[in-house]
């Protein structure tokens, strides 16, 4: 059974959090944005403020901020929950995933490698799909042989 997927991104602005999360209805979630998380505004080719300027999100305001502007990922851990279900509680390891009302987990290190944990299958396979007509790198799936002993970056 799969976990998730894993890739790699390209390394420079863009719109990279819409386009991996496309299959994905994002308006129907809460989202939790964990305060390690390094996204960056483009401002003139520059980095600027913040993406995210709270760390829970609703739905239309997340899908908004990913669509509407340029940025820079350097560390994300980002996590779609169902509408007024958003966890205080951090989830540490896969098992604390599968036991959380959290539906998605996309986690982002070094600006390039990516992890979406899923509990849906089918989504599961519809976002390798999409990763794979974006031409992302290295794209695999997750399976229980999964190596990362924790679910953070």
């Amino acid at each position: 059974m799969y976990r998730g997927i894993r890739f790699q991104i390209p390394n420079e602005y863009g719109k990279f959090i819409a386009g991996i999360l496309e299959p994905i209805d994002c308006v129907n979630f809460e989202w939790r944005v964990d305060f390690h998380t390094e996204i960056w505004k483009s401002v003139n080719g520059k980095l600027g403020e913040e993406l995210f300027p709270d760390s829970v999100i609703k739905g239309a305001d997340f899908f908004d901020l990913i669509n509407s502007n340029t940025y820079y990922l350097i560390f994300a851990n980002i996590q779609a929950y169902p509408e007024g279900s958003t966890s205080q509680s951090r989830i540490h390891k896969y098992e604390d995933f599968i036991a959380s009302e959290c539906q998605i987990i996309m986690l982002v290190a070094d600006s390039s490698y990516v992890d979406v944990y899923c509990k849906e299958p089918l989504l599961i396979e519809k976002m390798h799909e999409n990763a794979k007509s974006k031409g992302f790198e290295s794209l695999k799936y997750i399976d229980e042989n999964d190596s990362r002993t924790g679910i953070f970056v």
